[in-house]
Formats: structure tokens, C-alpha cells, sequence
């Protein structure tokens, strides 16, 4: 009998190293080996159709593993980078900022300075930008702004939700917030840009999708918010201010108001757009206005989609992010949503990895030592 219980014991023994040892592991040391793992699949994938966008995420994700790769990558970018500065894509401020952030962080990982060139002069087109926008629209006061931080009070047209969209704001200050060490001019307009963002935050600690003269733009939207987060992210890195951190811990809460027991909700709806949808038999019904794109798509036609390429997963991306956002700055956040989270993305995602969760593993993986209880 003894004899007979020995494989089992064995066997057992195996099981509990093999559990330890993998499963036992924080989220974020899986996340680290993810990384790995992710690095060895893009590694030797045909690049020659990606998107800017696209680009820019992975520059920054295989700089830590292979500069050589990220250097390919960075010189596809500057070829592409016009005389006045712009990196085109869908949205030329959203690209233009990411890729700022890439191509500094490529000089900052090389040393070599038509990267820095290149993401200066990024940065003034962005700069460009924001003067435009300012000089082109006037400062509106609307009764949906009046949610806002300021009240329905903007200081200036940035602020002005009528017309602006937080997540503009949002990958422009990502760009210009690392730009801050290399000139005051460039901390400037970033420090404008966040204190934007400061200023349009919600009482929630959400931000509406933005343009909200388009009545669909009246949702706050997970992708939306996490890309503003990822502009106060960087304004509190290099800027310093508590006020971006006050901001992204407010974002973060919202963000587990839409947390669903591992997957999250990707939609906070505006209730007179809820209404019109379920008067017209077009959106099921929910108690709290929360939703997941899949089934809010009819409620509202939208030509948009997030960075991401995973069609139905924005909630759980914006979140696993939002997370790794604060991860990277030392705060703790709440280890088991974000490991059941991470878990959800592992089980229902495609081959390919989106731009989103290899930033999230790039931010966990650069994580500050010292962590932060706040």
C-alpha cells in the first residue's frame, strides 16, 4: 500500500513546485516574463505593413531587448516625419505625439542624435498645434462641461469639451512631457496640456470622450480615458506636479467603477444617449449606464476605434494600462483585479499582441524600485 502511494506523493510534490512556480508569481514578475515570451514572437515578424502607430508602440517595447530591431523601426519613423514636423497617421497629433515618445526614448536607450532631432522637431509641430487650436476656437461654455473640475469655467479653448478631446491632449502631453529635460519650451506647453487635463477631469474621475458637440462623444469611454491618463502619466514624471498624480488615482478609481469581476466594462454611458438607444429598442438595459462596445456599437455609429487591435477587449486593455501607468510610477495598485484581468486578456486574446498591452508590459518592466502607498 505504501509502494502504491509513492507516485501519488511524488506526483503531488511536482504539482506544488510547478504551482509555485508559476502560479505563486505576482502579476507583475508574469507580466515580466510575458514580456519575454511576446519579444521572441515579434522578433522575426514581417513589420513592412504595420501602421506608425503600431510602430511607434514597438519601438519602445524591443528597445529593452534588441536596440538594433528599435533603431529599424526609429529610422521607418524619421523617413516618414514631414518638414514641419508630423509623423502622419489616422489622427496627426496622436501619432505625432506618440512617436515623439518613442524617438526620445530610442536616443535616450542609443545616444544617437537624429533621434532627438527628430522628436524635437515633433515636438514644435506640436507646439504648432496647440497654438492653433487655441487661436482657431473660441472659449464655449457648455452645461456638460459643468461636471468638470472647472465647472463649466475653462481658462482657455483646451479646456473647452465642445471642442477638444482629452485624448488628444492626452498622447500630445505623452510626447511633449518627455521633451520637458531638453527645453522649458517644451515643459511649458506640457504643463499647459496636463493642467488641461487637470481642469476637464469629471467628479467621477473620468473624462468624456471629447468633441462633445457630437452627441455620441458625450460617453466616457475606457480608451479615451486611459490615453488622457497616459498624458498626466508623463506630465507627473517629468513635471513633477501632485496634482497629475491626484488626477490619475481619480482616473484609476473610475476605472475600477468599471471593473466586472475580470473583465471590464468599456463604456460609460451619457444618459441621454442610453435613453434614445433604449427607446429605440437598440441597446439592452442597464441599471448604471455601463457597457461593453460589442453591444453599444448600434447605439451609436462610430468611425472610431481605439489603438488597440483587439475588437471587443477595450475595457480590459484601458484597464491592465491604467494599472501598469501607476505600477511604473511605484504605486500599489489592487493585485487581484489586475491579475484576473491580465488573466482574461491571456484567455480571450489573438495571436498577435496589441500596441496597448506591450506598453503595459514595457511600463511594468521599468517600474521605480520604491514603492509608493498612497
Amino acid at each position: 500500500m505504501k509502494k502504491k502511494l509513492i507516485p501519488i506523493i511524488v506526483c503531488l510534490i511536482v504539482l506544488i513546485l510547478f504551482l509555485d512556480k508559476f502560479y505563486f508569481l505576482s502579476v507583475e514578475e508574469r507580466m515580466e516574463k510575458q514580456s519575454l515570451k511576446e519579444y521572441e514572437y515579434i522578433k522575426n515578424k514581417d513589420l513592412e505593413d504595420a501602421s506608425i502607430i503600431k510602430l511607434g508602440y514597438l519601438s519602445i517595447f524591443i528597445a529593452d531587448f534588441n536596440t538594433e530591431k528599435s533603431e529599424e523601426i526609429l529610422d521607418r519613423l524619421i523617413e516618414t516625419q514631414k518638414e514641419n514636423g508630423e509623423i502622419s497617421g489616422t489622427n496627426p497629433k496622436l501619432s505625432t505625439g506618440l512617436c515623439v515618445f518613442s524617438l526620445i526614448y530610442g536616443y535616450e536607450k542609443t545616444g544617437e542624435e537624429k533621434y532627438k532631432e527628430a522628436a524635437l522637431k515633433g515636438g514644435d509641430f506640436l507646439i504648432a498645434e496647440i497654438e492653433e487650436w487655441k487661436a482657431t476656437n473660441e472659449i464655449k461654455i457648455t452645461e456638460i462641461s459643468k461636471n468638470a473640475r472647472h465647472e463649466g469655467d475653462p481658462k482657455s479653448s483646451l479646456e473647452c469639451y465642445y471642442w477638444t478631446s482629452p485624448n488628444d491632449l492626452g498622447i500630445m502631453a505623452l510626447g511633449l512631457g518627455a521633451l520637458a529635460p531638453y527645453d522649458t519650451k517644451y515643459s511649458d506647453y506640457a504643463r499647459e496640456l496636463g493642467d488641461a487635463l487637470y481642469s476637464m477631469q469629471l467628479k467621477n474621475g473620468g473624462w468624456y470622450d471629447g468633441y462633445t458637440r457630437i452627441p455620441v462623444r458625450r460617453d466616457q469611454s475606457s480608451w479615451y480615458v486611459v490615453m488622457a491618463m497616459l498624458g498626466m502619466w508623463q506630465c507627473y514624471k517629468n513635471l513633477g506636479d501632485e496634482r497629475y498624480l491626484e488626477s490619475l488615482l481619480e482616473a484609476e478609481n473610475w476605472f475600477l467603477n468599471m471593473w466586472n469581476g475580470s473583465s471590464v466594462y468599456d463604456i460609460l454611458a451619457y444618459e441621454e444617449n442610453y435613453n434614445t438607444a433604449l427607446s429605440e429598442g437598440r441597446v439592452e438595459t442597464s441599471e448604471d449606464l455601463r457597457f461593453d462596445y460589442k453591444r453599444y456599437e448600434e447605439t451609436n455609429e462610430r468611425d472610431y476605434a481605439a489603438s488597440s487591435e483587439y475588437t471587443y477587449y477595450y475595457g480590459e486593455h484601458s484597464f491592465l494600462l491604467a494599472e501598469s501607468l501607476l505600477i511604473n510610477l511605484g504605486i500599489k495598485v489592487d493585485e487581484e483585479k489586475l491579475k484576473l484581468t491580465f488573466d482574461y486578456i491571456l484567455k480571450n486574446r489573438d495571436e498577435d499582441p496589441s500596441n496597448w498591452f506591450l506598453l503595459s508590459l514595457w511600463l511594468v518592466r521599468n517600474t521605480e524600485l520604491e514603492q509608493k502607498n498612497v
